[in-house]
This record gives structure tokens, sequence and C-alpha cells, in this order.
């Protein structure tokens, strides 16, 4: 599979009723069953996690070819989501920050 081939999947997780010891270990199994798909040589990588605690929800980032592999690693890790969505994403450049400073906006 060509690196072209892998998109983003963002998941969202209701922490709802899980210590912080939980989650803990909620995400080192995630990160496992990444590993263990990639030794498997499936593809993917878990990028990026957000924890938002008031409202008691977690973010995860993967890049994948396909939603049903990142569903697949979130289930071996017994950590259930509430959907996972495909995303895109961008960064801004340097210059375009400078800009909007420049002109005032946040």
């Amino acid at each position: 599979m060509a690196d072209t081939d892998q998109r983003l999947f963002l998941v969202e997780h209701d922490l709802r009723g899980l210590t912080s010891w939980q989650l803990a270990s909620v995400h080192r199994a995630l990160g496992e069953a990444v590993r263990r798909e990639n030794k498997r040589g499936r593809r993917i990588r878990y990028v990026q996690r957000i924890y938002e605690p008031a409202e008691q929800r977690c973010l995860c980032l993967f890049e994948a070819p396909s939603p049903d592999l990142v569903r697949s690693v979130n289930d071996n890790a017994q950590f259930p989501l509430a959907r996972v969505l495909a995303v895109h994403s961008c960064v801004p450049d340097e210059v375009g920050f400078e800009a909007d400073a420049a002109a005032g906006d946040p």
C-alpha cells in the first residue's frame, strides 16, 4: 500500500465513568494494538490524542487506509468509541499566522 492510500480519521471516545488509571491503561492498550497491526503489515498510525475534561471526551487522530482498521484497533484495545469520522487536516503556514496577528485577528 502506498502512503498516498492513507487517510485521516478522528475517533471520539466518551470517557464518562473511567478513572484516570483506566484512561491511561486503555491508551497504552491502544498503542499496543496499533503496533500489533503494523507488525502484521497493516499500516496505521496513532497520530494524536486530545482530552477534553469538561465533557469527559477524548479525540484520537489516526492515519490509516480505512475506518474499519481504525475501529478494529480500538476494539482490540477494548476502548469503546462513539464514532469515527474521516477528516482533512491542514496546518497554516507561518505567514498566515503573522498576517492574522498583524490584522488583529485571533
